[in-house]
């Protein structure tokens, strides 16, 4: 097995830092050169809000300097959760999203009830806002056996 020169992070944006989108992300980025975020430990507002003490650059930061990152959500009121979402949207919008160009992005949605509408309405948030800045979409997993298939497209 060869090493993977990329860099990977990892995004948990559930509330539950030790819960099942943990445990996903965690299988998925398994013996690869990775960072993990929770984005619960961020002071993160939505797009268009203003605080002196937001911490989105730090998050951003850590975006710019990874080749890979993987998005985890749970499914939280029929849909994403809403830190992806303000993750997402503040990424979208951000002056220098274009620089983001090159660098590719996974998602990992799970929870009871990933039924069809709500994966195709979230993964077209997650192309909505990667796609345009230049970023590779590359999957979605929502069990264990999407996350393998998902994890052989980072080794192809």
């Amino acid at each position: 097995m060869t090493v993977d020169p990329k860099k990977y992070l990892f995004i948990n944006t559930s509330a539950n830092r030790d819960g099942k989108t943990a445990e996903l992300g965690t299988a998925l980025l398994e013996d690869l050169p990775s960072e993990r975020i929770d984005l619960i430990d961020y002071r993160i507002g939505f797009f268009g809000q203003e605080f002196a003490d937001d911490e989105y650059e730090a998050v951003f930061e850590k975006v710019m300097a990874s080749d890979v990152v993987v998005l985890g959500s749970p499914v939280y009121t029929d849909n994403m959760s809403a830190a992806a979402r303000a993750f997402l949207e503040r990424l979208e919008c951000h002056p220098r999203a274009k620089e983001l160009a090159g660098r590719a992005i996974a998602f990992i949605i799970q929870g009871y009830q990933v039924g069809p509408t709500l994966l195709e309405a979230a993964v077209n948030t997650v192309k909505n806002a990667a796609e345009p800045q230049g970023m590779t979409y590359l999957g979605v997993a929502s069990d264990m056996v999407e996350l393998a298939e998902l994890r052989e497209k980072f080794d192809a």
